[in-house]
């Protein structure tokens, strides 16, 4: 375990200094495992780190993990290189329900030990909102240029965002049945929003 630690403290070093370039200064809040779960999982320790970024109409905050890249991920068998990702997430104000979502979709790869990218999607039991039908997850590169484009480096490997996407039960059934490709043309469709506002976001299949 004191591997363990050391060895996420010591990437943390690493993904905070890219942080800071990229975001403009520390984290306004951290969501450690112990903050998030009773008993987290002390193989995999990720964090979720939130900074606030002014729009055109108010700040949001924006929430990324700290700790998926800890690992490389199991590549499928045509990558070349082994990919280190993490997740990243636009909120009008993240809540623990959020980060604790956020944390379980990192967690899962690890845990799991499958690659995650680009127009995946991951199926959940329960909403990170209690209430909402927004229970999985649908992932893209950000949609917002300076993070879709941003790369750093933890022990030499790349690493890149992946932005999560809350979606329906209904949702990943169309995915399922269109393909990523229909599910995009639904997200351009309704222009849906890249600030996550659970209750304020349109279906994609109306």
């Amino acid at each position: 375990m004191h591997d363990i630690v050391e060895h996420h403290q010591a990437c943390t070093a690493q993904r905070t200094r890219a942080y800071a370039e990229l975001f403009g200064g520390q984290p306004a809040k951290i969501f450690s495992p112990h903050d998030l779960f009773p008993q987290p999982d002390e193989h995999f320790l990720i964090d979720i780190f939130v900074y606030q970024m002014e729009t055109a109409l108010r700040v949001i905050e924006v929430a990324v993990t700290n700790g998926m890249s800890d690992q490389r991920m199991e590549a499928p068998e045509h990558e070349i290189e082994w990919p280190r990702r993490e997740l990243i997430q636009y909120f009008p104000q993240c809540t623990a329900g959020h980060a604790r979502r956020l944390h379980d979709m990192a967690w899962l790869p690890l845990f799991d030990g499958f690659y995650l990218d680009s127009h995946h999607t991951i199926g959940w039991e329960h909403p990170a909102v209690p209430d909402t039908p927004w229970k999985n997850a649908f992932f893209l590169r950000p949609l917002v240029n300076d993070h879709r484009d941003y790369s750093f480096e933890v022990e030499g490997d790349p690493v890149s965002f992946l932005w999560h996407i809350p979606i329906s039960d209904a949702e990943r059934a169309y995915k399922q049945k269109h393909g990523s490709e229909g599910l995009i043309d639904r997200l351009e469709a309704v222009q849906l929003p890249w600030v996550f506002d659970e209750q304020d976001r349109p279906s994609l299949l109306e």
